[in-house]
């Protein structure tokens, strides 16, 4: 499956790019204070926006994909309807916790400039929700080689 082959490189891409940022943004003391430096500044926005992309890229296209591999039929079907199977699967921890993900993309992409404080602690929870997002990534791409993808 040629589609499910790219989207998983697709993301390994995102994953590297979020993974290089909270590299360099776990070495500073997260204060408000770092948003006043433009390049701390660009690579929180970066990790913001990696952090944004794996997980789109994730739920839009890995989750659907991944079922239509395993020959599920996923058209028309609720979000919620996939994230449970998944979660059956044991690929996603849980639904709930998938929503929170997204609860918590939506609170960093819709943070005010003004808002430091705010921004700061959410950027503190995605810096450790993060690795919730790499490793069940790291989870479908074994699932699927298991299952024969070239990946």
């Amino acid at each position: 499956m040629k589609d499910l082959s790219m989207v998983l490189k697709e993301i390994e891409k995102h994953k590297e790019r979020l993974l290089y940022a909270k590299k360099k943004i776990e070495k500073w003391e997260l204060s408000p204070q770092i948003l006043e430096d433009p390049e701390k500044v660009e690579t929180v926005d970066s990790f913001i926006f990696r952090f944004s992309k794996l997980q789109d890229s994730m739920g839009q296209k890995l989750f659907p994909l991944t079922l239509e591999f395993l020959e599920e039929e996923v058209r028309n079907k609720p979000f919620i309807d996939i994230l449970n199977r998944l979660e059956r699967l044991e690929l996603i921890e849980s639904a709930e916790k998938w929503k929170e993900l997204r609860e918590l993309r939506n609170l960093l992409t819709h943070t005010y400039p003004w808002e430091k404080e705010e921004l700061i602690e959410n950027l503190k929870l995605a810096l450790k929700r993060s690795e919730e997002l790499v490793s069940t990534f790291e989870k479908f791409k074994e699932f699927l080689q298991k299952r024969g993808l070239k990946v």
